[in-house]
């Protein structure tokens, strides 16, 4: 091959390999090759789960704050209807366990948004 014929076919190489190059990140989907190439799906399955997790505390978070509310409100009518000592103790009982349950899923909810906030800064 002479000189002008390596010319047009060298320039045409590299102007359809970096097309190529500029194109393919731009239409990668999150399960493409390109993506587990570099390294990006895993961080983005890590900041979904990590956001499913926090949806899930956030969740049991006013699910115990409704039993908790609830258990409130049967010792006020304990109370109120004059129940016996044994039926307060019980009911003081679900009181600490509901408080302690909530004082715990209010920790895992806080330790799941810093890692998310980890995850989100890398």
């Amino acid at each position: 091959m002479n000189r002008r014929q390596l010319k047009p076919v060298v320039l045409g190489g590299l102007l359809a390999g970096s097309l190529i190059v500029s194109v393919v990140p731009a239409h990668a989907d999150e399960d493409s090759w390109w993506n587990r190439w570099w390294g990006r799906y895993e961080h983005r399955n890590e900041i979904k789960s990590d956001r499913r997790e926090i949806q899930g505390d956030k969740d049991k978070l006013r699910q115990d704050r409704k039993e908790l509310f609830e258990d409130r409100r049967e010792l006020r009518r304990d109370l109120r209807n004059g129940a016996s000592r044994d039926e307060f103790r019980d009911d003081l009982q679900e009181l600490r366990n509901d408080r302690n349950q909530l004082r715990r899923d209010q920790e895992e909810l806080k330790q799941d948004r810093r890692e998310l906030r980890r995850d989100l800064r890398r």
